[in-house]
């Protein structure tokens, strides 16, 4: 038996789920298995190559690639909490998760996700004061607002992660206890859970939507200035040099908030059916992507990249 049921009257109390994972025949799993741990592997050394690339550029010591080293590092942890556990999956019949393990799992993917929703949405006020304000940056983006706006990233992300942890705990459960995700998230607790769940409805979708709205409004009025100024630019190749620092961060932030939104924002009495695939893009394939992005979209890193290989042809 994959479930442990403690009789309360009427009602059986899960101890734990079982995640569907994906319903595929055994000899697809095992490409799915080849094809993720290998994403799982790029994942990481990607990031840990722009993380290392920050560390050792001097040129990259800036505001903008000190939130970059961030949020690599959350890609790295957001992956690691998703793909180990669907790699498992993939491998067994019934991927049994306990109760307490679906809630961590909530904990990580909460935590990682609205600290780098933050995060991404300090990248576009950074872009905006050095692109809008060019004067004024060194004094704006001073050292110290800078580690404020981190610590906010994180201590947001903490506590959001704390509260629906808590509010996904407190819920009954009884009955069905099947996932049909690889991945325990807020939603598909919400729909297993019986009794009233109204209230818990309302915390979801207030914390959520308020974090989504407050964050995409800071970004589009940061952009919104942002293409004022460089439409003002007379010369069409600096209207391009002057995108090109910000496009990278653009793209980012349609994966980003394209395929969370499908998921999370959203009744969870309806279904798309497209939200097993936004899960798996924007817990598996973004953290992957996302350093990929900023290597090939942004000059400066290029160029830091550069000179770092030409540094060790030099020392070998």
């Amino acid at each position: 038996m994959f479930l442990t049921l403690e009789d309360l009257g009427n009602k059986s109390m899960v101890t734990g789920f079982i995640l569907l994972g994906f319903s595929v025949p055994s000899e697809v799993k095992d490409a799915l298995f080849a094809a993720f741990l290998l994403v799982y592997l790029l994942t990481l050394l990607g990031n840990l190559l722009i993380t290392t690339l920050i560390v050792i550029s001097t040129n990259l010591h800036t505001p903008m690639y000190f939130f970059l080293f961030n949020v690599s590092f959350l890609d790295i942890g957001s992956a690691s909490v998703t793909v180990p556990r669907m790699l498992v999956g993939l491998l067994v019949e019934h991927d049994y998760i306990p109760f307490t393990g679906c809630l961590a799992q909530v904990f990580g993917f909460v935590f990682l996700g609205v600290t780098e929703v933050f995060l991404l949405t300090a990248m576009s006020y950074d872009r905006y004061v050095a692109i809008c304000l060019p004067l004024n940056y060194r004094a704006i983006m001073s050292g110290r607002f800078c580690i404020l706006l981190l610590a906010i990233s994180w201590t947001a992300g903490f506590l959001m992660s704390l509260v629906f942890t808590l509010q996904a705990a407190q819920l009954t459960y009884c009955g069905d206890n099947v996932i049909d995700n690889f991945v325990c998230e807020n939603p598909n607790l919400l729909n297993l859970a019986c009794g009233d769940r109204l209230a818990y409805h309302i915390v979801l979708f207030t914390l959520s939507g308020g974090v989504a709205l407050i964050t995409f409004l800071v970004i589009i009025m940061s952009y919104v200035h942002i293409i004022r100024v460089i439409l003002k630019i007379p010369s069409k190749e600096g209207r391009r040099k002057v995108f090109s620092t910000c496009s990278a961060h653009l793209v980012v932030l349609a994966m980003f908030y394209g395929t969370v939104s499908a998921t999370h924002l959203k009744p969870p009495s309806i279904s798309l059916g497209h939200e097993k695939l936004a899960s798996l893009f924007y817990t598996v394939f973004a953290p992957m992507l996302n350093p990929i992005i900023y290597s090939l979209r942004n000059e400066e890193v290029k160029k830091a990249a550069m000179k770092v290989m030409h540094r060790r042809q030099r020392v070998l």
